[in-house]
């Protein structure tokens, strides 16, 4: 009996320690699993037993905390991708390209319109080559920039500058901005030629008023002196002209200084005609306007379409033969569920080369530079016949044919009561 009794008190002291070393090797594991979930949710080392601050002992526990750390991971997670999404629509509206690599020189970020650069297999190609140079110099702590020019078509001007990313001395990276500044260098270009066509335009006459007058002064002829008096007064109105023009030219390129109300294109028309008859007669050319629908009326400015219409009709009889003719009319035109009026000044003049119709529009540029200076041009009227159009968001047609004639089409908003 006694014998029985000790096996069984040996059996119930087994089993015992078996449950000890079970629970205690659950605790361990549940305490060393809140250690590693107190880590990764940012909040530390665990507190050693006896100093939980929550009842963690068992793995339920564990396991309801470790899937709101989950939650809470992937709610971060998701608002950073969407910041993330944010600064990139952001970058891809940016008006240059922008390409940001870490130290090691892998790409961290670029926007649209830098991949579209780096990825030109085309002259564009230059591009790319210039931002990865400029990439390694910044990386390495030099800031760079250079000008890729591409001869096109059509002919661009691209600006790359790489500059590198530090903070406290640590280096981070580098970024490469390439900026298109193919308009700002045609500006330039325009600015000075215009200003050296203008100094030309000037002294031209200038110096004949000068000289006309030096001879003038010891004539005493009074024939002469009087030829001489008309060539001064000639040459002025050549000066007059061109201040005229340029003044116009200022006025409509000036924002805001339109006063747009509705304008009849009947009387628009015929108020054009009868101010240039008379230099039609004198040139023997036939002014025409034909039949034109009264009720079209235009949402424009008045003085300014005044003088488009009229420097395209002063155009077509300076540069018509005798007995040519000069036809002016208008007629509705329909696009994008827009009514436009077309209004066409057409002539059977000497035409425009084809090399040239898209220059004609510059300042101070002539098709026929010697019948231009016989007949007073200033080279500055289809310029602001473009700019009239364009402050009324409109267009200009051109299509000529040398040797046949040139026919202008000005596209131009109609009111709606003339639809």
């Amino acid at each position: 009996m006694l014998i029985a009794l000790v096996a069984v008190a040996a059996a119930l002291a087994v089993a015992l320690v078996a449950v000890l070393l079970l629970v205690r090797g659950r605790s361990s594991a549940s305490e060393r699993l809140g250690r590693v979930v107190h880590r990764f949710a940012g909040e530390g080392e665990a507190p050693r037993p006896g100093e939980a601050r929550l009842d963690r002992n068992s793995l339920d526990d564990w396991i309801t905390y470790l899937e709101s750390v989950a939650t809470t991971a992937a709610m971060t997670a998701n608002l950073a991708e969407r910041d993330r999404a944010r600064w990139q629509l952001a970058m891809n509206e940016l008006a240059v390209g922008v390409v940001l690599v870490d130290e090691d020189g892998a790409v961290c970020a670029s926007n649209a319109l830098a991949d579209e650069m780096m990825s030109a297999r085309d002259a564009m190609a230059l591009v790319g080559a210039g931002v990865t140079q400029l990439l390694e110099s910044a990386r390495e702590g030099q800031a760079r920039s250079r000008t890729v020019k591409l001869t096109g078509p059509p002919p661009q001007v691209i600006e790359i500058s790489g500059h590198p990313v530090a903070s406290d001395s640590h280096a981070l990276g580098a970024v490469a901005v390439m900026a298109d500044c193919t308009e700002g260098v045609r500006t330039d270009d325009v600015r000075r030629d215009f200003v050296a066509n203008l100094s030309h335009e000037l002294r031209t006459p200038v110096g004949a008023i000068a000289l006309l007058s030096e001879t003038l002064a010891g004539e005493d002829d009074a024939a002469v002196r009087s030829r001489l008096v008309d060539r001064i007064g000639a040459e002025a109105d050549r000066v007059r002209h061109i201040i005229d023009d340029l003044l116009e030219l200022s006025r409509v390129e000036l924002e805001g200084s339109m006063r747009q109300e509705p304008v009849p294109v009947v009387p628009l028309l015929g108020e054009v005609a009868h101010q240039y008859s008379e230099h039609a007669r004198t040139n023997d050319v036939s002014l025409l306007s034909p039949d034109v629908d009264e009720q079209l009326v235009l949402h424009a400015d008045r003085g300014q379409l005044l003088r488009a219409v009229g420097n395209l009709v002063d155009n077509a009889i300076k540069y018509s033969d005798p007995g040519s003719e000069v036809r002016l009319s208008a007629a509705p035109s329909s696009r994008e569920e827009q009514v436009w009026v077309d209004v066409v000044v057409a002539d059977d003049g000497i035409g425009i080369p084809a090399d040239e119709t898209e220059r004609v529009f510059e300042r101070f540029y002539r098709v026929d530079k010697a019948r231009a200076r016989a007949t007073g041009g200033t080279g500055l009227g289809l310029s602001i016949v473009r700019h009239v159009v364009m402050n009324h968001g409109g267009e200009v047609m051109l299509h000529t044919r040398e040797g046949v004639g040139t026919t202008f089409t000005l596209r131009l908003p109609a009111c709606q009561a003339s639809t």
